[in-house]
């Protein structure tokens, strides 16, 4: 074929790049602020200007219960994409390739696919023909399997959101090669395996059928399960989890602050949502932090500076945990005020908890986030070992936060 550049075989490996590019620049002329969303069907480095890719028929054509190769495959090639500056990646859940003649045989790869899915920076059930792939198709088990994963994705949105703008800034990956963070770490040198979800998350995604156990490897740090928090395991050195069909191999590194929100049946649903953060202190004399990041969603306001960043700052003493919470505007953004809930993972229960001068009192039962609270309270559970503490959103939430023991 003959295009207006020249012949294809001279303009090949720019051709995807070039349609993406003009796409996107008839979208903006035509939607004045709008963002677009692109999806890419082919394209090179340099596509991340403009879409996001994926990876193509993943599955097993001739049989598609038998595509757990295919689904291992997948996360190798998630990193590669990540480190080749395409930070916005996709696979089709499913493996989109071949017929679905039985989908009780067809459920546990499915189910795995999901849960790996969730964690791609977007997340796309899909299959070719007339072959549905709703995650309710696969039997009642595989259904509440995968609801519990589709909503965990769902409560991380704040966390995913802020590492999206970091990706869009540095192009730093959401999915990131371990050694990305731990370049000193000659055992991560090729693991492809597992991988971080930002930096204060690791997940080890299982993809071997009717699997009992998975093996991490764990860099180091003390790093704690997310699902069963009083489960820890120390770094450096590989340990064998145990692992159901409803198991996501998810962990959290001690001294980090992971920003969450209640599941929506889509984002936006509630645009009032409390801020859910679930707090791992440090060690003593260290601190734990994150900056949570949002804009209105929607417009490209953001690209001129128009977003707000919400702080917060865990230091942990001897005798107590201390946070710090403080918001920024930029260019007029209006970032709305927000109901904030503090899950503290704690060894022990607190003697009492103060905020500003002002001693907050205990509640009898623990504090839903959907139920917004009038005034401050905190709880304590016992059995998971975590203080939930309701800062409303009415009360100025600037002051410090101070767990004593």
């Amino acid at each position: 074929m003959k295009h207006h550049l020249g012949m294809h075989e001279e303009i090949h490996n720019v051709y995807g790049h070039t349609w993406d590019k003009v796409v996107t620049e008839q979208f903006e002329k035509r939607n004045p602020n709008r963002r677009i969303f692109q999806m890419t069907r082919s394209a090179f480095a340099g596509m991340q200007r403009y879409t996001f890719g994926w990876s193509g028929d993943a599955g097993n054509g001739r049989e598609v219960t038998e595509g757990w190769n295919k689904l291992k495959a997948q996360i190798p090639l998630a990193l590669s994409a990540g480190m080749g500056g395409i930070p916005f990646w996709s696979c089709d859940i499913s493996g989109y390739c071949g017929d679905i003649d039985d989908y009780e045989k067809m459920s546990e790869l499915y189910v795995r696919w999901l849960q790996f899915g969730v964690f791609n920076s977007l997340s796309r059930a899909h299959h070719e023909g007339n072959n549905a792939v709703e995650p309710w198709l696969f039997g009642n088990e595989a259904t509440e399997i995968n609801k519990k994963a589709i909503e965990l994705k769902y409560t991380l949105f704040p966390y995913i959101y802020t590492y999206a703008r970091e990706a869009h800034d540095t192009g730093m990956p959401l999915m990131r090669a371990l050694f990305l963070e731990y370049p000193f770490d000659k055992e991560v040198e090729n693991l492809d395996t597992q991988f971080l979800f930002g930096k204060e998350l690791l997940v080890a995604p299982v993809v071997e059928e009717a699997a009992a156990t998975k093996k991490v490897y764990f860099p180091e740090g003390t790093w704690i399960d997310y699902h069963v928090p009083e489960k820890k395991y120390e770094g450096e050195q590989w340990i064998e989890i145990p692992v159901k069909l409803e198991t996501i191999p998810l962990f959290v590194k001690k001294g980090s602050v992971i920003p969450t929100m209640p599941v929506m049946q889509y984002i936006g649903q509630d645009p009032d949502y409390p801020l859910i953060l679930k707090v791992f202190p440090s060690v003593t004399n260290k601190e734990a932090q994150f900056v949570v990041y949002e804009d209105d969603g929607e417009s490209n306001d953001y690209k001129q500076g128009g977003f707000a960043n919400r702080n917060i700052k865990v230091f942990t003493k001897d005798d107590a945990i201390e946070i710090e919470y403080n918001d920024t505007v930029y260019q007029g953004f209006s970032a709305d005020e927000r109901d904030l809930y503090y899950d503290v993972l704690l060894e022990e229960k607190p003697r009492r908890i103060i905020f500003g001068k002002e001693k907050i009192k205990k509640a009898r039962k623990n504090l839903q986030p959907c139920e917004s609270e009038e005034k401050m309270k905190w709880h304590w559970d016992k059995s998971k070992h975590i203080c939930r503490i309701s800062i409303p959103k009415e009360i100025d939430n600037h002051k410090k936060l101070k767990i004593i023991f």
